[in-house]
């Protein structure tokens, strides 16, 4: 909900706006510090089916959205601004430390730096951070796996994982739920076994005192065994959605005793076979 807030800001009267695709487009806006106005891609339509563990959706547009950046000075406009942070933004943007950032992070993790120095809700600062790993992870959508290798990819977990585990009582417990349950996940991603286990009965712990469940219970019973299994992947293959599983198959570069059996179920094989064809195909087609 956050980044739709961020993307939907007032445009200027002039210039007009812009009229986007079906799916998405630019749209004017002007940057809070300095005035400049510029054109950010903004969503209309679209629809997603389901989440990797991580949290990122999967659907035919790519997650995460990309956020607002006034081109001159690199201000990543991830919300509206109050006139005292708007004032201290213009400071935050000129030190060393931030043009350090533009040439070494990704757009989100500066807006979760630029959240963090305007001491906005941990939360808020958190999902932007939540969002910068999205970046840096390998994708789900042909084309992306060039960020497999990314060394920030550790570096952001490491930073999710170690402010997750030092909120204090003041965070709202729906709030420290589901911060404490994609932090396990990220330590189980990075081999931390007996740490992602902690955070994830820490989460459930969080749970019970929560009223309203929303599915929470059953993302950390499904968590607890790819946890106790050893899986370390990206696309556990009995907690993504059904329809991913085939594809998640094909991406995967060993196939353990557990995925072997999912990726043989004779729906799923068929479906696998279907888009080998349909992969062959498309790479005759280029010839």
């Amino acid at each position: 909900m956050l980044l739709l807030a961020l993307l939907l800001q007032a445009a200027p009267a002039e210039p007009p706006a812009l009229l986007p695709p079906l799916h998405g487009g630019p749209q004017y806006m002007t940057c809070p510090v300095g005035g400049e106005q510029f054109a950010a891609w903004q969503p209309s339509m679209y629809s997603t089916y389901g989440e990797r563990p991580d949290g990122r959706p999967y659907s035919y547009l790519h997650f995460p959205f990309p956020p607002p950046e006034c081109p001159s000075n690199k201000l990543i406009a991830f919300d509206t601004f109050s006139k005292a942070e708007t004032q201290k933004l213009a400071g935050l943007i000129t030190t060393a430390e931030y043009k350090r950032l533009i040439e070494a992070d990704t757009t989100y993790y500066r807006a979760y730096w630029l959240a963090t120095a305007l001491g906005r809700p941990k939360p808020q600062a958190l999902g932007l951070l939540l969002s910068a790993i999205w970046q840096v992870s390998p994708g789900e959508l042909a084309g992306e796996g060039d960020n497999k290798g990314d060394p920030r990819l550790g570096r952001y977990q490491d930073t999710f994982i170690s402010k997750v585990g030092a909120l204090d009582a003041a965070i709202a417990a729906k709030d420290k739920m589901w911060l404490q349950a994609r932090a396990a996940n990220a330590a189980r991603q990075m081999r931390q076994f007996g740490k992602a286990e902690r955070l994830r009965r820490q989460a459930e712990e969080t749970l019970a005192r929560t009223d309203e469940k929303q599915g929470w219970d059953i993302y950390l019973s499904k968590l607890r065994n790819v946890i106790k299994r050893g899986d370390a992947s990206l696309e556990p293959l009995d907690m993504i959605p059904r329809q991913e599983v085939a594809s998640a198959c094909i991406r995967l570069k060993a196939l353990n005793a557990f995925d072997r059996g999912i990726c043989g179920e004779p729906e799923i094989a068929a479906k696998i076979a279907e888009l080998r064809e349909m992969q062959a195909k498309r790479r005759d087609a280029k010839k």
